[in-house]
């Protein structure tokens, strides 16, 4: 089950699951490529689907999952027992000595020498199996947004799902699961925390009361860069694109409803890609056809399907509610499509307001709409892109830069190795 030369380091890297497959997923595995110059990789998760696996095989890294694939239960009382957690953490233990590729966990874990372990559902709950002698690092993309804040207990328009003081309250003993657990991590010998931007490493601050680093997201500029509609945005007959694209499931936090208010009267259409739940979908239809916004959906892309959408596009949008990092302006930027992005969270640290692309207030949707029209522009197009891709480059948004940077936290560079 090799994934590389033996002489590098063995390195875990853990994943609850990639059901969702969203952008913390895709950033993962677009990334384990040039890990795998620094560590001999293998990985493991909850829930793999087929694409996961098949790049995974592409790259020649080995993983485990369990002879069951787990998913993640859904509804309210779920949340309220912290149902999720107490599976995950028995369908951990069951990969100790069997998974679906027949080794076990135990004997993976009695080889490695370092872990890594990205956050989400269903991934914390490893943490307990990692021996205490393996250098460990917890990549916290951001403190559990359920539990901390009110935004994933909302509908899609923003009214509260149920009363917010009542779920605040029924959430206390999973709140404090979840941060002594983190707590635990930060005491616990050998292990490193880093979120993944500025605005993260705040929230880990102020939610956990503890210091962390900061390892950065990348984008594979070689990838955004190739397929049709390179660097503009014009049709067949010479006119602008009459189409702007927003990435992430149909949600409150996700901004969908605010983002179709938005358009309503320039005439363009949204992209939506992520799809999300039937019901929510059902209403996000109806009103889009009051507001006479067209709505084209798509659940889930393939990589070059995106990067050919994105590319074509007038702007990618995005008015999600405090976006820990955001790869939506940094992919948008390498594509050289127009990132306009509300003016909160992580799209602030990647973001240069009039020079890779806008930043913008929620609500005022002629600044928006203005913002539309400066997209428009050719010269200001090909201008946001030079100084998008050169800021990429500047903060170091690169599979390589991050696969070092992993390599140090793990393995901490001394003044004489760097001497050397």
């Amino acid at each position: 089950m090799g994934g590389g030369s033996t002489l590098l380091p063995r390195l875990l890297v853990v994943k609850g699951t990639f059901e969702q497959f969203g952008g913390a997923e895709r950033d993962l595995l677009n990334n384990l490529q040039a890990w795998s110059k620094h560590f001999d990789v293998i990985l493991a998760s909850l829930n793999l689907p087929d694409t996961a696996r098949t790049a995974l095989d592409k790259e020649g890294i080995p993983y485990l999952t369990p002879a069951l694939e787990w998913q993640v239960p859904r509804g309210g009382w779920a949340e309220f027992r912290a149902t999720a957690s107490k599976q995950a953490g028995r369908r951990w233990l069951s990969m100790l000595e069997f998974s679906e590729q027949g080794g076990g966990l135990r004997e993976v874990l009695a080889n490695v020498d370092a872990i890594h372990v990205t956050s989400g559902v269903g991934s914390l709950e490893f943490t307990g199996l990692a021996p205490t002698h393996v250098p460990l690092h917890y990549y916290c993309l951001e403190p559990h947004r359920g539990l901390y804040e009110d935004v994933l207990h909302r509908t899609l328009e923003g009214t509260p799902k149920r009363n917010l003081t009542l779920t605040h309250l029924l959430l206390g003993k999973q709140r404090n699961r979840d941060r002594r657990a983190v707590q635990w991590l930060d005491r616990r010998a050998k292990c490193t925390i880093s979120g993944n931007s500025h605005w993260i490493k705040q929230r880990i601050s102020t939610v956990y009361g503890i210091d962390s680093g900061i390892l950065l997201p990348t984008v594979d500029l070689s990838v955004w860069q190739q397929g049709d509609g390179a660097d503009k945005m014009d049709g067949e007959d010479g006119s602008a694109a009459d189409y702007v694209v927003t990435i992430g499931g149909t949600s409150y936090v996700k901004g969908t409803w605010d983002t179709l208010e938005m358009l309503a009267g320039t005439g363009l259409s949204l992209a939506l890609v992520g799809g999300g739940a039937p019901a929510d979908l059902h209403k996000l239809r109806a009103r889009a056809a009051e507001l006479d916004v067209e709505l084209d959906v798509q659940p889930r892309l393939a990589q070059q399907e995106l990067v050919d959408l994105v590319r074509a596009a007038r702007a990618v949008v995005s008015l999600a509610r405090d976006e820990p990092f955001g790869l939506t302006p940094i992919e948008a930027q390498a594509a050289g499509t127009p990132a306009l992005m509300v003016d909160e969270g992580g799209f602030q640290f990647t973001v240069a307001d009039g020079e890779s692309g806008r930043l913008l207030p929620r609500g005022d949707w002629s600044a928006w709409h203005s913002a539309l029209e400066e997209s428009a522009n050719p010269e200001t197009r090909a201008r946001w892109a030079k100084s998008g891709r050169a800021n990429i480059e500047q903060m170091g948004l690169t599979p390589d830069h991050q696969a070092a940077a992993l390599a140090n936290i793990l393995f901490p560079k001394s003044a004489t190795d760097e001497e050397e």
